[in-house]
């Protein structure tokens, strides 16, 4: 991931949560009232995909104080997810469809495979062998 770099030494892509980026994009197509069937649900799948991707590959060779960011960030955007999904369920009465559930699923795999990852590729910095 080449490109413009912060002072830190992250890159731009690294520096930004983007699981929040799906919790927006569900927040103003259901305030603007836009369908997420056709083209506006597949631009929604191929976003989740890349910040599955992008968050995945963020998670990896980061610092301690990136690793607590970034988990920082991914469980406020589970937390935030919940919400949305809860909010629409039981407050509006209204079954989230297969997007709904896709993001949430992005948000939770993020949750999940973030950690993994930056452990993973801690231990195989560090020198550190299963055997």
């Amino acid at each position: 991931m080449s490109g413009a770099k912060q002072s830190g030494g992250r890159s731009i892509l690294g520096a930004i949560p983007w699981t929040f980026v799906l919790i927006v994009y569900l927040l103003v197509t259901y305030h603007q009232g836009i369908a997420l069937e056709g083209v506006v649900g597949y631009a929604f799948v191929a976003l989740g995909t890349f910040v599955l991707f992008v968050e995945f590959f963020k998670s990896g060779h980061v610092s301690a104080a990136a690793f607590i960011a970034d988990q920082i960030f991914a469980l406020v955007a589970l937390v935030a997810a919940t919400v949305l999904l809860s909010y629409l369920y039981f407050v509006l009465g209204e079954i989230p469809n297969f997007f709904y559930g896709f993001g949430y699923a992005v948000i939770l795999g993020d949750a999940v495979l973030s950690p993994f990852n930056a452990y993973r590729m801690a231990l195989r910095d560090f020198g550190v062998s299963a055997a």
